[in-house]
């Protein structure tokens, strides 16, 4: 039996232009000597449960999960639970802006896997398989031959002979084989030195041969901060590409720019229609997009009911900007009964997650005793982080 190492996902920009300008940023990162790997439930496995559970969790200023929360089920509450109480465990180093550490909100997935001999009888039977139909001119096959060396399940993780395999794939010009090369050299990982502009090439290739992850990344690339209208069009071309192919975090953010007018004309009815998208397919921050659009009644008829609904679903993923926008309609009422001490509970979470519109909103209302006790040393408490970190954290920087 076997626990793959967890993988640890960051969301990056693959971006440097305007370096020079923008916040210097440090993600979380995890220290694994402090994770032992979580102990598989006895009763998971006499049944032989199996599967990925992905977590989100808070990372404090202090490196300590001070949160989590289960995004994606194994299917086994108890390889769950396990997992969970797992990262409870890691000692982090906290995210960083500009020297300044912040709590933050990251994910993990734990890959739970059995070596039985069944396991292994398939696997070799299968890696056989691959290996002739590779020879014979298969880019599939050989991509998935690579995985098998890759994911050492059954056969002996070996690096030097997936990456040459993943290579020779992507050579060939295999889409899946061509992006997760381009993942190896972003990240520095599987025995491959990180190189940026490898990264990005493989990428490109990727996205032109159709690959949904690679085109959105490559339009995270176009969507710089201070980029040309030119290149905001790209931008929106690409994600218009992976967001028809079901990338909801693509649907998201051609929604944003429909929203901002940025590369595209100003149309806040499609910007609805693809935060839409993005959101019945689970995604948080197009949740949050749509909640906002029909609590100003921009594209969409005004709803506040509709807002209260889709600011639940972000915040049930604990989307601080959701949190705190879901907290102010408890706070007033508006599209749900008010409450406040439900207001609190979510404006909390969204200043310990580092929202610094909340952050400041907390820090007021406990000066004042507005919808909550008053307490003057813990609202200044609050107001002393937002006066620090003011400058290099924007109003949503804290949102994952």
């Amino acid at each position: 039996m076997r626990l793959l190492v967890p993988l640890l996902l960051t969301i990056s920009a693959l971006n440097a232009t305007h370096a020079a300008e923008a916040p210097v940023k440090t993600p979380a990162t995890v220290d694994f000597k402090t994770c032992d790997k979580p102990e598989w439930p006895k009763e998971a496995l006499r049944k032989e449960q199996t599967g990925t559970v992905m977590l989100g969790f808070l990372i404090g200023e202090e490196g300590k999960v001070i949160d989590a929360v289960l995004y994606q089920s194994s299917g086994f509450p108890l390889l769950d639970e396990a997992a969970l109480n797992g990262i409870k465990r890691c000692q982090f180093i906290p995210r960083k802006i500009n020297g300044v550490g912040i709590s933050s909100w990251t994910r993990m997935q734990y890959v739970w896997v059995l070596d039985t001999p069944e396991k292994v009888k398939r696997t070799l039977a299968d890696a056989e398989t691959y290996r002739t139909a590779a020879l014979a001119g298969d880019t599939t096959a050989l991509y998935k031959l690579a995985r098998i060396f890759r994911d050492g399940v059954g056969i002996q993780h070996d690096n030097e002979h997936y990456s040459k395999l993943l290579r020779g794939a992507a050579d060939r010009g295999n889409a899946e084989a061509e992006a997760e090369l381009a993942s190896n050299y972003f990240y520095g990982q599987a025995g491959i030195k990180k190189d940026t502009a490898q990264a990005l090439a493989w990428y490109q290739r990727a996205a032109t041969h159709g690959h949904a992850y690679a085109q959105l990344r490559i339009a995270n690339v176009y969507n710089a901060p201070k980029a040309t209208p030119a290149e905001l069009a790209q931008a929106a071309d690409w994600y218009r590409k992976a967001a028809e192919q079901g990338n909801q975090d693509a649907a998201y953010k051609l929604g944003l720019l429909y929203e901002n007018g940025r590369g595209v004309a100003q149309d806040y009815a499609e910007a609805a229609a693809w935060y839409r998208k993005g959101a019945e397919g689970g995604d948080a921050a197009a949740s949050y997009g749509l909640g906002t659009l029909y609590l100003r009644g921009l594209g969409v008829e005004r709803d506040p009911v509709q807002a209260a609904t889709w600011f639940s679903k972000a915040a049930g993923k604990r989307m601080p900007s959701a949190e705190a926008a879901l907290a102010n309609l408890y706070f007033t009422g508006s599209g749900m009964p008010q409450n406040d001490e439900e207001g609190v509970k979510y404006l909390r979470r969204a200043a310990i997650a580092s929202n610094l519109g909340a952050m400041r909103q907390l820090g007021q209302m406990l000066s004042q005793g507005d919808h909550m006790l008053a307490d003057p040393a813990e609202g200044a408490v609050w107001l002393d982080k937002v006066a620090r970190l003011s400058g290099p954290l924007t109003e949503t920087e804290g949102d994952w």
